[in-house]
């Protein structure tokens, strides 16, 4: 008797489960419908086969209630990650991101230009400050993590400078300008972990536990009506579905192997 293999949807990512779960709904368009229902959409299915009008042999009151409300916990599921993506937080990391940029670029063709002063107190200084800006480079292409490391490291060297070498190049408001700009970043960056971490723990979390415990409630319904019913008016479904849990079976294990990999390579090597 055919019937849907189980899968530990809690072991996927988020997005990842989402994407699971929003294939397993295009393939209800394979269940049978009850008379009259008229949901019988032509989705692209994980077959090249294009799915043929649902039969009403097999439907019952029972699975049309489960295919709703899987299809509902779905929609809801995802209008929470799509809601999540827009947080306020994350367009002021970003925009203090842009400004520190902006920061750092002056004061590097601010320096590069100083080399070039007349007055050679003023010149040497502004070398021994540009000597430190190509010391660590261009960060601003790099990811914020990566930049906020390195622009760390230049403002604490450019810091520990004699402060007359930075009187002479009259270099001291963009320091103050790079290290606000730096300062602000971080503020903002903190914000964002702190709103992306309660948005998982929050509502993303609920909707997609509601999600997936609609999809089980689905998936035990087709399983006990193959008992009740026989599995053909099903086993489109439950052959399709069963595809898509052992592409993600694969992915997992994978997944763990690559992990268990790691860990085994990052043993201490003792003689």
């Amino acid at each position: 008797m055919k019937k849907i293999n189980t899968l530990n949807v809690k072991q996927l990512r988020t997005e990842e489960d989402f994407g699971f779960l929003q294939q397993v709904s295009a393939e209800t368009a394979y269940l049978p419908v009850e008379e009259g229902e008229d949901d019988r959409p032509v989705i692209e299915s994980v077959n090249d086969d294009a799915p043929a009008v649902a039969s009403s042999v097999g439907a019952t009151p029972a699975l049309t209630a489960a295919k709703d409300n899987f299809k509902a916990a779905l929609d809801t599921f995802d209008d929470a990650l799509k809601d999540s993506a827009g947080l306020s937080s994350a367009a002021a990391a970003t925009e203090a991101d842009n400004l520190r940029d902006a920061a750092w670029r002056g004061a590097n063709a601010y320096v590069k230009a100083m080399i070039a002063h007349p007055t050679e107190a003023a010149s040497s200084a502004a070398v021994e400050v540009k000597s430190l800006f190509d010391k660590y480079g261009d960060p601003t292409s790099l990811s914020q993590t990566e930049e906020s490391g390195i622009l760390h490291n230049l403002i604490q060297d450019l810091k520990a400078l004699d402060s007359n070498k930075l009187t002479a190049a009259a270099f001291s408001p963009w320091l103050t300008n790079m290290e606000t700009r730096e300062e602000n970043y971080l503020t903002s960056a903190q914000v964002r972990t702190e709103e992306e971490a309660s948005r998982i723990t929050g509502i993303v979390k609920q909707s997609r536990l509601a999600a997936e415990g609609a999809y089980r409630s689905l998936v035990e319904m087709v399983n006990a009506l193959c008992l009740v019913n026989g599995e053909a008016p099903y086993a489109t479904f439950i052959d399709h579905v069963n595809v898509l849990i052992d592409r993600q079976k694969t992915v997992l294990k994978s997944r763990s192997t690559k992990s268990a990999k790691k860990k085994e390579d990052d043993r201490p090597v003792i003689e």
